[in-house]
């Protein structure tokens, strides 16, 4: 098992941006929205072995507020309130089963969406995108979930 330390996970998440503005264009064709950074940043804190605190999640966030051209703070805040909740029902996440996990992360992945859809743009608000991804997104946690149940050794333990 590897560690991933901030350094590469500041690097991963500059490169998941860049691949992120690469796919928006055709994947909003489709009416999905898939924020790969947020899906990254949320699995590395449920991934993560010790409680992160609100100000880790807050500069990951204005790091990428910085790199995205997002209003400034907007990330900053969503991260900020995720690590709030996955920190406050971590030992409760251990009782739940991979389905309920991808379920959750799914929906919390369509608040980001919407979320950020209605500070960006009230006129970009759309609830078929949003049914959309939150059926997209809870698939690829779902694909995500079976790659590390069926091949352990792809799985990365995080600090």
């Amino acid at each position: 098992m590897k560690k991933i330390g901030i350094i590469k996970l500041l690097i991963i998440i500059y490169v998941s941006n860049f691949i992120e503005s690469l796919m928006a264009p055709y994947l909003i064709n489709l009416y999905i929205n898939f924020p790969i950074t947020f899906i990254i940043f949320s699995l590395t804190l449920y991934n993560s072995n010790q409680n992160t605190n609100a100000f880790y999640a807050f500069l990951f966030g204005l790091y990428l507020d910085l790199i995205s051209s997002s209003p400034f703070g907007l990330n900053a805040g969503l991260f900020t309130m995720l690590s709030y909740v996955i920190n406050s029902y971590a030992n409760t996440f251990k009782l739940f089963s991979y389905i309920q996990i991808c379920i959750f992360f799914g929906i919390s992945s369509i608040f980001y969406v919407g979320f950020k859809s209605l500070i960006i743009g009230i006129e970009n608000f759309s609830y078929l995108v949003l049914f959309v991804s939150l059926l997209f997104n809870t698939f690829i946690f779902f694909l995500i979930s079976m790659l590390r149940y069926y091949f352990p050794s792809m799985s990365i333990k995080y600090d």
